[in-house]
């Protein structure tokens, strides 16, 4: 699966969640914060797509996916990128 499929796979993944995905200018990486009760993942659009995937997966990991379709390739990627999971192990 390359880079572009990777990324709208995981911008997908968002929508699907009902979190508004932005792109913005700034000096920050990007994360999910919440406006009210609305839910916004805003991702550095000055990041390369390899970043970008990486900081959208983080995010994804921190979710609870269970009731969403996600493709193997995909899973692996965001299991990848959890950080949480050396400190559930312990």
């Amino acid at each position: 699966m390359v880079e572009t499929e990777q990324l709208e796979s995981l911008e997908s993944i968002v929508s699907q969640l009902g979190i508004e995905l932005r792109y913005e200018k700034g000096d920050f990486q990007g994360g999910i914060c919440r406006i009210g009760d609305k839910r916004l993942m805003i991702v550095n659009r000055s990041l390369e797509p390899p970043q970008r995937i990486a900081v959208i997966a983080n995010e994804l990991a921190q979710e609870d996916l269970s009731g969403v379709f996600i493709v193997p390739a995909v899973r692996k990627l965001i299991e990848k990128h959890d950080t949480t999971q050396s400190y559930q192990e312990d």
